[in-house]
């Protein structure tokens, strides 16, 4: 049986980046992804701009990898009595794009075998192996059978409901937002270069729809919601928009949960390190998971290479990721976090009011955690808002 230096568990943006970086600063790496094909879980597909530098793939005009470039947004209000529109500048957004994250995903693929990454599909990690009471690799079973693979480290990135961290730290699955995506062509009435948010109880209770195009006449349109089913609530807001979906038709429908808990406070043991979903890398707001992974997986593969290399893989050594990722990312997902849950404190009518309060710049720094105590500031002269949401935010 060959030993290997890393195994990666899962191979979704965090995983292909921590593979990656690792083999290519020396190490012996083997991914385990459970699907028979990349990019099963469906998502919104939209990533910054920055998220492409750090996959060192970069955007093209369109074709297989870029569907559509993003200069903005608007936000629709419940009832859809106002809309916010955010354009590229305001704070800290920079222009995006809709990517085919399936193409997206082959190509870190390729990328990742190109340095030198032994790739095995079709294999869920079940359990890890322990000797002496050290992590020394995975059980895992593939095409049917039962298999093991021995390794000096483990990195964890087999998303939410992670057989790891599971494993290792008894850790269950943690709060999500079931979602459900519909792809849909001839579709009427869209701003191609413009994504659009809809926020109301009667939209979707405790999460929004996106309608992102894809192109002149195509677009992912999708629903998170907390406490009810999602289809319904999507199906009706198709309904409701003959302007845009009458004639539309659905060529293609995917569920996926997608934790909003927060980051774990700290996922790492001897020979371990846990990220993306895995250890709730994803903005809690926005739901936005592919830039965080990306950069999360990344690290995770540079300082596990890097302690393997020093002759050190304890839990102490392996603590630096964790730093390292808490100033643009860290800090953001718990900031984003405090947002989720004084948003959710607010009904309809104060979700009305606090859009009318806010500066375009004001959201983007709220629902990204950038900068929420200065948000949070704004509001504290607000009787309504003082107490009801300042507090949650400095807090």
């Amino acid at each position: 049986m060959v030993e290997f230096d890393v195994v990666v568990a899962g191979a979704g943006p965090a995983g292909m980046m921590a593979a990656r970086e690792a083999s290519r600063r020396g190490m012996n790496v083997l991914l385990l992804e459970k699907e028979n094909y990349f990019g099963r879980k469906p998502c919104g597909e939209a990533v910054s701009e920055l998220a492409l530098q750090t996959s060192e793939i970069p955007p093209s005009d369109k074709g297989k990898l870029i569907l559509n470039r993003v200069k903005g947004s608007y936000i629709f209000s419940p009832g859809e009595v106002k809309a916010v529109k955010l354009s590229t500048g305001d704070s800290e957004l920079n222009e995006g794009y809709i990517i085919d994250k399936p193409f997206f995903l082959r190509r870190l693929a390729e990328i990742a075998a190109e340095e030198g990454v032994t790739i095995w599909m079709n294999s869920e990690v079940k359990s890890v192996i322990r000797r002496n009471g050290k992590i020394c690799g995975v059980t895992f079973i593939r095409r049917g059978k039962t298999e093991q693979a021995l390794s000096k480290t483990v990195i964890a990135c087999d998303g939410f409901n992670s057989t790891v961290l599971r494993d290792v730290f008894g850790i269950s699955p943690r709060p999500v937002i079931p979602c459900i995506q519909y792809k849909m062509a001839n579709c009427k009435e869209l701003e191609e270069e413009m994504i659009r948010i809809y926020l109301g109880q009667n939209v979707a209770p405790g999460g929004y729809v996106w309608v992102f195009p894809t192109g002149e006449t195509t677009a992912n349109v999708g629903i998170g919601v907390r406490g009810k089913p999602a289809k319904p609530y999507l199906d009706k807001f198709i309904k409701n928009h003959p302007d845009m979906f009458r004639k539309a038709q659905i060529l293609n429908v995917g569920a996926a949960p997608v934790p909003i808990c927060g980051q774990l406070s700290n996922a790492v043991d001897d020979r371990l390190l846990v990220c993306g979903d895995a250890a709730g890398q994803v903005i809690p707001c926005t739901g936005g998971g592919i830039e965080s992974g990306l950069y999360g997986g990344k690290l995770a593969g540079r300082v596990m290479a890097e302690a393997l290399a020093e002759g050190d893989t304890g839990a102490e050594r392996l603590r630096r990721y964790w730093s390292e990722y808490e100033t643009p990312f860290g800090s953001r997902i718990r900031d984003s976090a405090k947002a989720l849950r004084a948003i959710e404190t607010l009904n309809d009518e104060e979700l009305i009011e606090l859009g009318s309060l806010l500066s375009s710049r004001d959201i983007v720094d709220l629902v990204n955690g950038f900068d929420v105590a200065r948000v949070a500031k704004l509001l504290l002269s607000h009787p309504a808002f003082a107490l009801k949401i300042s507090k949650i935010l400095l807090f």
